[in-house]
């Protein structure tokens, strides 16, 4: 005898369900996010965050959110169909989101970029999950298929032609590959790090360092220049930004800059405290609940410093200011943020271009150019590659890693290259 549900049953169960979510958003201040996207198995999730839900086999959808006048960015994505940023703003009971996932191929062009400054590069059997730029070269760390054993890096020129390969021994389990504040290109392992260095005309790991041991020495430090290392010491989770420098030759520390928001910090914490005396039916647990409230309403400012052939660029988002110094301190400009940082969309972080000596940020898909003097930003591409999270701008190109499936829905995934 087969084991089931009604249909009738089931419907009523689920209509129940969805009637009971509704009714607790009404009574605690909640608000109800409801809708089909047409397509089963879309992930919507708080731009962002990990925190979010998947539609039906009906393509429905329903989320609670928390009221607030705040613009709430949401994210829908599926294998197969173009990502999708919509803007909410949670104050009322319900808010009806309806429309279709648009339907996304392989090798799909940039909007605003014609298709001659475009360049892909895929392997059928090969996965790409993370990359870097180094001596002129681009290292990606591709795996096998499902495998998870079978690594390696492919080296490419700047123009996404493969020129070495380094295979990565078994015993390795790769993680991901960085330029570290040493300008040195390491491959990060579970328990090790190894740095990739050219051997003749080849490049091989070597000088595998216990990764416990690399963090440690590493940790807080920025750059160097030729008569500083430049040090960010976070607190409260960030929220404090602490930046400081101590001369080579001198030893001596010195206090640059100060980034501190412990408001918000507090007030996630007061957040958390809320949600875990009225917590809502079906809905994530209190850590991820902070997780939640901290990217969507109470982001870290994010300020930033580095330099570019000595000069000081810093990034003042707590107080929208730019600020340009030279490395002794001295004051060469000052101005104001333009470009909205308390905007869900908003990616919070700045690219550097360190060849060309340019700043880059994005909102939603679109990457836009900093102007460090005026503080105004100018759009200049909008990528399929929008919500990437590996970007690196170099030699005035951007430089990505895309999965997608192709016009037959097979699975790829590739590196794309943008001219800028």
């Amino acid at each position: 005898m087969y084991n089931y549900k009604p249909m009738k049953n089931l419907l009523l169960t689920i209509t129940l369900l969805l009637c009971g979510i509704i009714t607790f958003a009404q009574d605690n201040n909640y608000s109800v996010v409801k809708g089909n996207v047409g397509e089963k198995n879309v992930n919507i999730s708080i731009i962002n965050t990990n925190f979010g839900v998947s539609s039906d086999d009906n393509g429905d959808f329903i989320m609670a959110l928390p009221r607030t006048d705040k613009q709430v960015g949401l994210l829908f994505t599926c294998i197969g169909y173009q990502d999708t940023l919509v803007s909410v703003t949670p104050n009322r009971d319900t808010i009806n989101l309806n429309f279709k996932m648009k339907e996304t191929f392989y090798m799909l062009e940039a909007v605003g970029v014609s298709a001659d400054k475009i360049k892909h590069y895929s392997e059928p059997d090969y996965v790409m999950y993370d990359f870097e730029i180094y001596d002129d070269k681009i290292f990606v760390l591709q795996r096998k298929g499902n495998s998870v054993k079978e690594c390696r890096i492919l080296v490419q020129d700047l123009w996404l032609d493969a020129v070495d390969t380094i295979n990565i021994p078994k015993h390795i389990e790769p993680e991901k590959i960085i330029i570290d504040c040493t300008e040195s290109c390491q491959l990060i392992g579970k328990d090790s790090v190894y740095q990739i260095v050219k051997v003749n005309s080849s490049y091989e790991l070597m000088f595998p360092t216990e990764k416990e041991r690399y963090n440690k020495v590493l940790n807080n430090i920025i750059f160097f220049t030729d008569k500083y290392i430049y040090f960010n010491e976070l607190q409260m989770d960030g929220y404090i930004s602490n930046f400081y420098r101590i001369g080579k030759e001198s030893k001596e520390k010195e206090m640059m800059f100060v980034c501190n928001d412990a408001k918000s910090y507090r007030q996630i914490k007061w957040e958390k405290q809320w949600y875990i005396k009225n917590p809502p039916p079906h809905g994530p647990s209190p850590e991820d609940w902070e997780k939640f409230v901290k990217i969507a309403w109470f982001h870290t400012k994010d300020c930033y410093l580095t330099s570019i052939n000595d000069t000081l660029y810093y990034f003042d988002h707590l107080n929208c200011k730019i600020m340009t110094y030279d490395e002794e301190m001295k004051l060469l400009n000052e101005c104001d943020i333009i470009y909205p940082t308390k905007e869900n969309f908003w990616r919070h972080k700045i690219y550097k271009d360190n060849v060309f000596g340019k700043f880059y940020t994005i909102f939603g898909s679109t990457l836009n150019e900093i102007d460090v003097k005026t503080g105004k930003t100018t759009a200049i591409t909008t990528a399929n590659s929008q919500i990437s999270e590996k970007i690196i701008v170099y030699k005035g190109n951007l430089y990505t890693i895309i999965q997608r499936k192709n016009a037959i829905k097979e699975f790829r995934s590739y590196i794309e290259r943008i001219e800028l």
